[in-house]
Order: C-alpha cells, then structure tokens, then sequence
C-alpha cells in the first residue's frame, strides 16, 4: 500500500478518534487524536503536505467538534509549522525523548484552544483542560512507533518489488 494510503488513513482515523463517544471520566484524559498524527508526520515524513493536512484536519474538527470555525484549523497547522520547522533537533532523540520534547508544542496548542475559547466565551475547566497533554505524550511513542512500522514494511516491500 502507499504511504499517501497510509497518511490518509491515519488521518481519517484521528478524526474518528477525536469525536468517538466515551464515558465523561474517560473523555477528559482522551489523547488529542489529529494533534499526534500531524505532529508524527511533521516529523517523520517532511515529503507528506502535513500543514495543508492540519489546515483541512483542523475544519474538519471545527466542525464536528462544534468549535468556532479555524480554532482546530490554526492551533494544527501551527503545530504543524512548528515541528516542521524544528523537525532537524527532534529527529535526533528517540522515541521516547521526543514525547517529552513536544510536551511544549501540545501544550502550545491546548492554550491556543483554552484562549480562542476564552475569546468566543465558550466555558472551558481550567484544570481540566491540561489533562489531555499527559495523555498525548504518553501515546506519542505507541503511535509513532506503530506509524514507523507500517512505513518500514511499505519501504520493504518497494525494496522487494525493484530488486529481482
């Protein structure tokens, strides 16, 4: 399968992730979904139109979410613009440090969501805004290690078909 097959999935597959229905308990630790695929294909795949991919991301979360339309939007591709840009030093830790290393980007993009919600009068916990973040880091390795394995089998299976 390609890796535009694979990009698209992951993509597809955070959304429904983001909006599947979870007990109350559960929902305010749930991982931010599109916020860990774009930043994992920021980062790992620089060929992938990861920005352009959280811009349209972004609307698609506006909308079902309920959010004012651009607040996923903007926070994703600044995200995306960001890893992007500083994907040089983040590609050099391991997985595991790299999780701790975008711990300030997630949290960039959750005060970005607490502010424009502030903005627009749309109550939002203070505290319990937050919790998602220790989630989001602490998926970060299970999903870009998952994301790494699909994207090596598919560079396997290239190599295989080009030597005879």
């Amino acid at each position: 399968m390609s890796g535009t097959f694979w990009f698209l999935l992951s993509l597809l597959l955070a959304l429904m992730l983001q909006i599947v229905q979870m007990p109350e308990t559960l929902a305010l630790v749930r991982p931010i979904w599109p916020l860990l695929v774009i930043g994992y294909w920021a980062l790992y795949a620089p060929q992938t139109p990861a920005i352009f991919a959280a811009w349209v991301l972004g609307l698609c979360c506006d909308v079902l979410l309920n959010a004012p339309l651009g607040q996923y939007a903007l926070g994703l591709v600044v995200v995306a613009f960001l890893i992007r840009r500083l994907a040089g030093i983040y590609v050099l830790f391991p997985i595991w440090q790299a999780a701790l290393a975008l711990l300030p980007i997630w949290a960039l993009f959750v005060f970005l969501m607490f502010w424009i919600d502030g903005l627009t009068r749309h109550a939002a916990d203070p505290t319990l805004r937050w919790l998602p973040i220790v989630s989001t880091t602490l998926v970060w390795p299970l999903l870009a290690g998952l994301l790494d394995t699909l994207r090596a089998r598919r560079k396997r299976d290239l190599n295989r078909i080009r030597l005879p």
